[in-house]
C-alpha cells in the first residue's frame, strides 16, 4: 500500500501540530525526515507506542525539534506503519514538515485515506468508518456518545444479527427445495415457521428504520418556532433556552421586529430556535415585516411552540393566533404560570391540542416541555449500543432489505413457492451488506470518504 503522508491537526497556530505518515516505507521516510536523540537515536529500534524526542530535518538542516511516535503494523489506525511526527504548531513549519515527507517518498494523502487504509486492512467495518467523521462532527456529549458507540461496532454488530437470521430461513428453505418434504403436512409446518421467522425479521427491520429519525433529529436538531402575540413570553423562553439574553426583554409589545435564531439543547434534544416577531395588526412598517416574517417561518418550522399568557383572557389576536397555527405540528404553551390564572386553556387544547404550563421567567415546566417535543417529533431515547441508521447511505440500505423482507413475507402469505421468499430474503441480505460494507462498491466507498478531512 503506498506511503501517504498529511497534517492530521487543523491548519491554525496552535501549541503544537501532528503529521502523519502510513505506508509499508513509513519508517523509511521518517529516517529522513526526523532524526532521534533521545530516548534512542535509532528509529529502527524503537518498539510500537514508543516516542522519541529529536531533530526535524528538510533538506538536511534541521527546522524544528519535536517528538516521534511509532506504530508497527498491523497494530497501528490504518494497520501499517504509522509515523506521526508532532512539531512546534506554526503553520508555516507544520508545511515545511509536510512537504519534507512528500519529497523523502510519501505522496499527499486524499480525502479519509487514513481511514480508508484502516478499512482495507480489516481494521473497522464501512459503518465503523462512517462513525469516525461522525465523531469529529459531534456537536454535543449524546452525539458523542452514539458516534463512539457506532465507531465500536454497535451498528455492525446489529446488521450482522440480522443478516444471521436470514440466512438461517434461506438455509431451511434451501434444503426444503433440494428435499422436499413428502407429507404435505410436514410441508405446511415449515412454511408456518417461515412465516414466523419472517414476521420477525419484518419487526427488526422496522425498528432498524425508525432509528433513523430519532438520529437525524439529534444530529441535525428541530427546527422550532416560538410564536404567539407581543408580551406572551417568547423572548423570555428563548433567553431560557439559551440561557443568555439572546432576545431583548421589555413590557413594551413589538420589541423583538425581526428573526432571532440560535441553536440550544433541551435536554438532550438539539433545537434551532426561532423566536419571532408578536403576531398583531401594527402600522409600523418595520414591525409589520417581522410579523410578515414569521408567518413565513411557521410555514417552514418542523414544530411550533405556541405562547399564550397565562394572566390574560385570549384576545382578539389569541384567537387570530390560533387560527393560524391550528392543524400544524404545534405544542400549546400556557406561559406565566408564576401568576394568577385568568386564560381558557380548555378552549386552547380543544383548538391546537394537549398544552404544557411553564413560567419562562422561572425556568419551572422545561421538563414537561421536553417530554412534549418528544411526544410532537417522535423522538425516542436512542439507545447507542443498540445501534442506529446514522445517514441517508445507511438509512436506503435498509430500506431496500426492508423492502425485500416484505415481499417476502407476502409470498408466503400469498402461497406462493417458498424459493420466491428464499431469492427475496438473498435481496435483502445483499442490501444489508452493501450497508455494513461487505460488498459496498468502490464508488460507494469512495463518496463515503469524501465526507473526511485530509488529515484522516
Amino acid at each position: 500500500m503506498d506511503c501517504i503522508a498529511a497534517i492530521s491537526t487543523p491548519p491554525a497556530s496552535g501549541g503544537v501540530s501532528m503529521i502523519r505518515i502510513s505506508g509499508e516505507d513509513a519508517f523509511e521516510v521518517a529516517k529522513k525526515v526526523f532524526r532521534p536523540k533521545f530516548p534512542t537515536s535509532d528509529i529502527d529500534k524503537m518498539n510500537g507506542y514508543t516516542a522519541s524526542y529529536g531533530d526535524i530535518i528538510k533538506d538536511g538542516q534541521k527546522i524544528d525539534d519535536g517528538v516521534l511516535l511509532i506504530f508497527r503494523a498491523p497494530h497501528s489506525y490504518t494497520g501499517e506503519n504509522v509515523a506521526e511526527i508532532t512539531c512546534h504548531g506554526g503553520i508555516c513549519i507544520t508545511k515545511l514538515v509536510l512537504q519534507s515527507c512528500l519529497d523523502n517518498g510519501a505522496r499527499m494523502a486524499g480525502a479519509g485515506e487514513f481511514t480508508k487504509q484502516a478499512l482495507i486492512n480489516g481494521k473497522m467495518s464501512l459503518t465503523e468508518a462512517e462513525a469516525v467523521i461522525d465523531l469529529i462532527n459531534a456537536g454535543s456529549e449524546q452525539l458523542i456518545t452514539c458516534a463512539k458507540a457506532q465507531s465500536e461496532g454497535a451498528l455492525y454488530r446489529r446488521i450482522e444479527k440480522l443478516c444471521e437470521d436470514i440466512i438461517k430461513v434461506t438455509s431451511e428453505i434451501a434444503v426444503w427445495i433440494d428435499y422436499p418434504d413428502e407429507s404435505e403436512d410436514e410441508d405446511e409446518i415449515s412454511r408456518a415457521d417461515w412465516t414466523v421467522s419472517v414476521t420477525e425479521l419484518k419487526n427488526k427491520m422496522d425498528d432498524l428504520l425508525s432509528t433513523y429519525d430519532s438520529g437525524q433529529i439529534m444530529r441535525e436538531g428541530i427546527t422550532v418556532a416560538i410564536a404567539g402575540k407581543p408580551n406572551a413570553g417568547k423572548s423570555t423562553l428563548m433567553n431560557q433556552l439559551t440561557g443568555v439574553q439572546k432576545s431583548i426583554v421589555t413590557d413594551i409589545e413589538g420589541t423583538t421586529r425581526d428573526i432571532v435564531e440560535e441553536m440550544v439543547m433541551l435536554g438532550d434534544i438539539m433545537l434551532k430556535l426561532s423566536d419571532c416577531a408578536g403576531i398583531r395588526e401594527t402600522t409600523d412598517t418595520v414591525e409589520n415585516i417581522g410579523v410578515q416574517r414569521m408567518l413565513q417561518r411557521l410555514d417552514t418550522s418542523q414544530l411550533i411552540l405556541a405562547l399564550f399568557d397565562s394572566s390574560r383572557e385570549l384576545s382578539e389576536e389569541d384567537y387570530r393566533f390560533i387560527d393560524i397555527v391550528k392543524g400544524r405540528n404545534v405544542i400549546p404553551v400556557i406561559n406565566k404560570s408564576d401568576l394568577d390564572t385568568a386564560i381558557d386553556t380548555a378552549y386552547i387544547e380543544e383548538k391546537l391540542g394537549k398544552a404544557v404550563t411553564l413560567s419562562a421567567k422561572m425556568g419551572e415546566g422545561l421538563d414537561a416541555l421536553e417530554e412534549m417535543v418528544r411526544e410532537k417529533c417522535n423522538i425516542r431515547k436512542l439507545d447507542p449500543s443498540a445501534g442506529f441508521l446514522a445517514n441517508e447511505r445507511q438509512r436506503q440500505c435498509a430500506l431496500s432489505a426492508a423492502r425485500a423482507v416484505d415481499n417476502a413475507y407476502n409470498a408466503l402469505m400469498m402461497g406462493m413457492t417458498a424459493d420466491v421468499a428464499g431469492l427475496e430474503l438473498e435481496t435483502a441480505l445483499s442490501h444489508l451488506y452493501e450497508l455494513s460494507g461487505k460488498s459496498a462498491s468502490e464508488e460507494v466507498i469512495a463518496r463515503i470518504f469524501e465526507r473526511f478531512c485530509v488529515g484522516k
